[in-house]
C-alpha cells in the first residue's frame, strides 16, 4: 500500500551556466556548464534546463539544434572557437555572442532568473613580477538583450544585478539571448594581460 500523499507542494530547482574566459586585456572563448539538480514530480516528470552558445556571433543569426543542448554538469561546456574567431579585444572594443537555455521537462514551467558573475574573483591581486592587475571582471561592460527587450544595457560589472523574467519559463520554451561583453575604455596598462570567467547564471523554479 502506498503512503498518503501529504498536501506539502514540492518546489524542483534547475541552474544553468555559460562563461566566458577572459586573455590579455578581453574574453576570450565562450562555455556553457550547467549544474542541475534534477527531481521528479508525481507523474515520474523531471525539471530540467540546459543551455549552449555561440562565440563571436554579432548577427544574431544563430539559434541551437537539438545537437547543440549540453548539460555541462558537473564541469563547465566549453564552445570552441570557430575558425577566423579572435580572442583578444583591446579596450573600448567587444565581445559578441548568443546565449540559450530551454526547459528540457515535457510539463513543469518555472520562473526563470539571470545572474551575471565572476566565479572565481582575484579582487585586487596583482601579478608579482610585473605589478599588473590579475582580475579582469570589474573592466568588463555587459549588454544583454532578449529579442527586442534590453535586460542588461552597458551596465558595468559592479552595478549588475539579477534579472527574473515576469513571464513563466514553460516546458520546451527556449530563450536565447544577444550578448556584448564590452572592455571598458578606461582600462590602461595595469591590467595588461588581466584575465577573468564570467558566467551566465540561470537559475529556474518552479511555480
Amino acid at each position: 500500500m502506498k503512503p498518503p500523499r501529504t498536501g506539502r507542494a514540492r518546489t524542483f530547482v534547475a541552474f544553468g551556466a555559460l562563461a566566458a574566459c577572459g586573455v590579455a586585456l578581453t574574453t576570450a572563448a565562450l562555455s556553457d556548464s550547467a549544474s542541475v539538480e534534477i527531481d521528479l514530480d508525481g507523474s515520474q516528470n523531471r525539471f530540467d534546463i540546459v543551455v549552449s552558445g555561440i562565440y563571436a556571433d554579432s548577427t544574431g543569426s544563430w539559434v541551437p539544434s537539438e545537437a547543440d543542448w549540453r548539460q555541462g554538469n558537473p564541469d563547465a561546456y566549453e564552445i570552441p572557437l570557430l575558425a577566423g574567431d579572435d580572442p583578444l579585444l583591446s579596450p573600448g572594443a567587444r565581445l559578441d555572442g548568443r546565449v540559450a537555455v530551454k526547459n528540457a521537462s515535457h510539463k513543469l514551467s518555472g520562473g526563470l532568473e539571470l545572474t551575471i558573475l565572476d566565479p572565481l574573483p582575484r579582487g585586487d591581486e596583482t601579478d608579482p613580477v610585473t605589478g599588473n592587475r590579475v582580475e579582469l571582471f570589474d573592466q568588463l561592460i555587459f549588454t544583454v538583450k532578449d529579442g527586442a527587450t534590453t535586460l542588461f544595457d552597458r551596465v558595468p560589472a559592479d552595478l549588475l544585478t539579477s534579472y527574473a523574467w515576469d513571464e513563466p519559463f514553460a516546458a520546451g520554451a527556449v530563450k536565447i539571448l544577444d550578448v556584448s561583453i564590452e572592455m571598458s575604455a578606461e582600462a590602461d596598462n595595469r591590467w595588461q594581460l588581466a584575465t577573468t570567467d564570467v558566467q551566465f547564471h540561470f537559475e529556474a523554479v518552479t511555480l
